[in-house]
């Protein structure tokens, strides 16, 4: 059997791994939203250099801080229940989302809500599964596709496991990159959509602005923590947005269940409330640049609100070592 020492050197070269890989997956939308921002507006493209600014601000610290950590090691048998609950919940998501019709809103909702009653220690992969299974049947066809995603983003949460703890989004940008990777194996369609026009535009933003600051306080301050918070959010948003706000409803749940990833971010990462609500229109600007972005692939939702989160704690750490 492997020693202790040989159980932290294995757990710290998978998080340098892991670490490599978030920050490709950040990469992606950053490089998209950089393209599609400047064509729209010079200052939609300041802002997302200040994003990208931001966000990369925080990579670098996190990166200093992985290599100086001190990495315990986890047993074999957690990791693998871990990969159980993250596969399952993809395959649970997309039969939800897309076989019986529910949508990707509530579809990964109610795997997200049902792993906290059933099995609330695995809830947190089972929710991350989720993010993989909201992949659009376009994209997977045949369940071959979404069992291939599903399988990638359990590999993906155990080598990430240890690192960018309490970024909301994290989840969301495993499944991001799983969904790519089996959607290239197995030469899958992604879809376009265009950027949407300025009113949708100003409702989006609206209500990612409203929901992750939602989410953050159910989250931290109603101590319901984070997978609840974004579940229940979620289903509110995924059941009444598309009968309240008529042809844009459906669009608008999508941006609140994004927004939402966004508020499971822990008070460490957001120590102050503004901190959130700048979070959430940072989510609800790149929502909007990200549209046009491998349409059908889940997790793109969470890989936006990691960006997001990430881009306001790095800003505000910048601030405050220039100040100092």
């Amino acid at each position: 059997m492997p020693s202790k020492t040989q159980n932290k050197n294995a757990t710290k070269i998978s998080a340098v791994i892991g670490f490599i890989i978030l920050t490709i997956t950040a990469t992606v939308l950053l490089v998209n939203a950089v393209i599609q921002s400047f064509p729209i507006h010079p200052a939609a493209g300041i802002a997302v250099i200040l994003i990208a600014i931001g966000t990369y601000f925080t990579i670098f610290t996190e990166g200093k801080t992985i290599l100086k950590a001190d990495f315990g090691s986890v047993d074999f048998s957690t990791k693998l229940f871990e990969f159980i609950a993250v596969f399952v919940g993809g395959i649970l998501s997309f039969y939800l989302n897309n076989n019986l019709g529910l949508g990707l809103v509530v579809g990964s909702a109610l795997v997200g809500l049902l792993a906290v009653v059933v099995a609330p220690k695995y809830a947190v992969p089972a929710y991350c599964g989720s993010f993989a299974g909201m992949s659009s049947a376009a994209l997977f066809p045949k369940y071959h596709g979404i069992i291939l995603a599903s399988a990638i983003a359990g590999l993906i949460y155990v080598i990430c496991r240890d690192i960018f703890g309490g970024f909301g989004g994290k989840l969301g940008a495993m499944s991001f990159i799983s969904a790519i990777a089996a959607g290239l194996l197995l030469s899958g369609t992604f879809a376009t959509a265009p950027i949407p026009n300025w009113n949708t535009s100003l409702w989006i933003l609206l209500t990612a602005f409203i929901a992750a600051p939602l989410t953050f306080y159910l989250n931290t301050v109603l101590g319901k923590g984070p997978v609840l918070a974004s579940t229940l959010i979620g289903l509110l948003a995924g059941l009444t947005l598309p009968v309240l706000v008529p042809g844009i409803g459906t669009q608008l749940g999508v941006v609140a269940i994004c927004a939402s990833f966004t508020g499971m971010s822990n008070e460490k990462r957001s120590p102050k409330f503004w901190y959130m609500l700048l979070a959430g229109l940072f989510t609800g600007f790149l929502f909007i640049l990200s549209t046009p972005l491998l349409g059908g692939c889940g997790g793109k939702l969470g890989t936006t609100a990691f960006v997001s989160i990430m881009a306001v704690n790095g800003l505000t750490g910048l601030v405050n070592k220039i100040r100092k």
